[in-house]
């Protein structure tokens, strides 16, 4: 709720949840439709570049029988078969696709004697990063070119089983056809040779060799052991995880890490050191080191002392130094100051003693490190037989369980139930039609990504836009009610003063029908008086208080005797619109007594309207206004006219009219659609209120004009002026032939 002070009028605002209006979102997505559509346009056609620039990539697929032989399982009971018969084909497939089996392949293709293609590195995300930013490419030996050609290719692969059969597929993508073809056939070759490798007749033969030879591998691994500890114990090492010196590195790691901390700590905190040293030997002030307001409640009461000396200044430029209220400040100042010294302090004594702490911290650590380099020289000494003796006992342990494992693994398939028989049904050919990309859904895609862009954009610069678009936004910031919307009328570069006349010059437009309406609640608004005065004004200049003052005043001299009065004399517009130059007289010349009123009144032949323009622009035109002088004239205009229009200078940008609405009976406050922000407005009415002037209203100047009717009404936008204004030529019988009309 928002009370007008002279009318004692109340605003009430709805507290209600508004409804949701879907004709709102609708004319701002009309409002920035070529934004919107531009937007998704942009979009869909990076889409299209990046699906015309793409790899296109081609698959091959081929197509294997896997059976087993179940003779050995088939006195199972049938849950037993079904469970072994999903483990055995879950094991096929991760055959197919494991090392061994991309090893063989490889070497069939020839990849491990051939350069690798420039594929196999695939899109990285650092080639689109700077030159001075990339790392320079590491030098890979021969076995790591070997193991990761060998391993682009395992990770091509991919293997699905047909679902209620016994065949699997088998596929690769490529950005050749061809090679993709070849790649499938040969994984699908090696496949059935790794299993020829590894047959059953083979692991029979080999778990007899196995269990021969596993007693004496568990010998050698014991002796290994004993001989690794006895050294141990000799040295007096501790066997761990991570090695029988980790201990001491460890000890190294971390003391090296602490005495860095310690030593970083002590050169962050010793230039404040310094500045605290010299500031208590007084070459300098605590006040001035800054740091030290991020320590404990310096900063805080670092604020209150400035807030208690604003305080004071403020109040010793109303009272005295014995005013109570300045004894008050000045013992709240002194507390304040007092406790921000005393905090000073203790934050500097926390800092010398955080700086002798760290120095301390880091001789200590600096002397960790020393014993644990000593240490490990004389491990390093021994290190040539502790390493001889951890690589037997190493070399042993594997040796173990690689016999102890292969003889797990040769008793397993000894009793034949996994042997597996593999047949290629469908071998792989060239497919000449990529997989991927799919342009159309890229381009789909980048298009549909963009729309919701140019939509979100949209939806944030109008939340963004802090101006008066209608109605609503005026009553519920200012608390003032909506005299009339006045639509944009353009610019004409030849004759920007046109606006100035239009009712004028076009009786029957929708913007003089819209000042008509304006017209009528000023003369409801003041039907107990007999003469009215009323005065024009804006918070900048350039928001049409002017052109809203002279179509009133021809609006006004229609029905009642009206003058028009330029009172702006800053800068000066009526004249100008009326072909008066400053050197005719005016106001100016009328209050100096330089000349008559009907030498500075221009009469209208059209209507009851007369002007009264500024003329010279005097040096003192706050003076000028605010004089003794200018009231008498305007109570004589009042015995002369029944409506007196004051076009005023802007509320804020000087102090014209705030003076000058003293002396009126109603202030109208025009307002710059999509121009003038909210938080001009409310300051130039605070500033009127301040001084009790008494206001009428805003008007709404330059609303854009969407579709059917005025945008800016909001959704009542559909009954716009272009159903229901002055069209005489539609209703003639009606409106009669006269072209001014009132």
């Amino acid at each position: 709720m928002i009370d007008n002070p002279q009318h004692g009028n109340v605003v009430q605002l709805d507290s209600s949840e508004p409804e949701l209006d879907l004709r709102k979102y609708l004319s701002v997505l009309l409002k920035h439709k070529w934004s919107i559509i531009g937007i998704a346009l942009m979009a869909a056609l990076i889409g299209l570049y990046l699906a015309l620039r793409a790899v296109p990539i081609y698959e091959g697929s081929a197509r294997l029988q896997i059976q087993r032989d179940t003779s050995a399982a088939a006195f199972s009971d049938g849950y037993s078969r079904l469970a072994f018969s999903a483990e055995f084909y879950k094991t096929q497939y991760e055959l197919i696709r494991s090392w061994g089996v991309a090893e063989m392949a490889a070497k069939r293709l020839g990849m491990l004697d051939q350069p690798p293609p420039a594929d196999e590195q695939g899109f990285q995300w650092r080639d689109w990063l700077p030159e001075f930013l990339a790392q320079p490419d590491r030098v890979l030996s021969a076995d790591e070119i070997r193991a990761q050609r060998i391993k682009y290719l395992q990770q091509s692969v991919r293997v699905a089983p047909i679902e209620g059969s016994q065949l699997a597929r088998i596929s690769i993508q490529h950005p050749s056809p061809t090679a993709a073809a070849a790649r499938v056939n040969a994984i699908a070759e090696s496949y059935i040779d790794f299993l020829k490798d590894k047959s059953l007749e083979n692991l029979e033969t080999d778990q007899n060799w196995y269990a021969s030879r596993l007693d004496q591998a568990k010998q050698e691994m014991d002796d290994a052991n004993r001989a690794l500890q006895q050294f141990y114990e000799r040295q007096g090492l501790l066997q761990t995880a991570e090695g029988a010196d980790a201990i001491q590195y460890q000890a190294l790691q971390t003391a090296v890490q602490g005495q860095t901390g310690a030593q970083t700590e002590r050169q962050g905190l010793e230039r404040l050191y310094r500045d605290i040293s010299n500031a208590r030997a007084g070459q300098g002030s605590l006040e001035t080191i800054s740091a030290l307001e991020t320590r404990g409640v310096v900063r805080n009461l670092k604020s209150a002392a400035v807030d208690a000396r604003r305080a004071t200044s403020e109040l010793a430029q109303r009272y005295g130094p014995r005013h109570p209220r300045m004894i008050e400040a000045n013992t709240a100042l002194a507390n304040a100051e007092s406790q921000y010294q005393a905090e000073l302090e203790r934050a500097a004594d926390s800092v010398l003693a955080d700086y002798r702490r760290a120095l301390e911290a880091e001789r200590t650590y600096t002397a960790q490190v020393d014993a644990a380099k000593d240490e490990i020289r004389v491990i390093d000494r021994n290190r040539a037989e502790r390493q001889k003796l951890e690589d037997a006992a190493d070399s042993a342990k594997a040796l173990f369980e690689k016999i102890q494992t292969g003889e797990r693994t040769a008793g397993m398939l000894g009793t034949g139930t996994q042997k597996p028989y593999v047949t290629v049904i469908e071998r792989a050919r060239p497919v000449y039609r990529p997989v991927r990309p799919n342009k159309q859904r890229m381009v789909l895609l980048a298009a549909m990504l963009g729309l919701m862009l140019g939509i979100g954009l949209a939806f944030l610069l109008e939340h963004l836009d802090n101006t008066f678009r209608g109605a609503p936004e005026v009553e519920d910031r200012l608390g003032l009610p909506l005299l009339g919307t006045l639509q944009d009328l353009g610019k004409d570069k030849a004759n920007i003063l046109a606006p100035m006349s239009q009712f004028k010059d076009a009786g029957k437009s929708p913007f003089a029908e819209a000042v008509r309406t304006i017209r009528t609640g000023i003369m409801l608004s003041a039907m107990d008086s007999d003469s009215t005065v009323i005065m024009v004004t804006s918070s900048v200049p350039g928001e049409g208080k002017t052109t809203l003052s002279t179509n009133l005043s021809h609006a006004l001299g229609h029905m009642k005797n009206t003058l028009l009065l330029d009172a702006d004399m800053r800068r000066p517009m009526v004249g100008k619109a009326h072909d008066r130059d400053r050197e005719h007289p005016g106001l100016s010349a009328y209050m100096t007594h330089e000349a008559s009123f009907e030498e500075c009144v221009l009469r209208s032949d059209s209507s009851q309207l007369s002007i009264m323009h500024a003329g010279s622009v005097p040096p003192n035109p706050l003076e000028l206004l605010g004089s003794n002088r200018f009231s008498r004239v305007i109570d004589d205009f009042r015995r002369k006219f029944d409506y007196i229009v004051i076009d005023c200078a802007p509320a804020l940008a000087v102090s014209d009219a705030l003076v000058l609405s003293r002396m009126v009976d109603h202030v109208i406050y025009v307002i710059k659609a999509d121009s003038t922000p909210h938080q001009a407005a409310e300051e130039g009415v605070h500033r009127l209120r301040r001084v009790n002037a008494p206001m009428l209203g805003v008007v709404l100047n330059r609303v854009t004009s969407r579709g059917r009717g005025y945008y800016y009404y909001g959704k009542y936008h559909r009954y716009g002026y272009r159903g229901y204004g002055y069209h005489d030529y539609q209703y003639p019988e009606y409106y009669g032939s006269d072209t001014k009309g009132s």
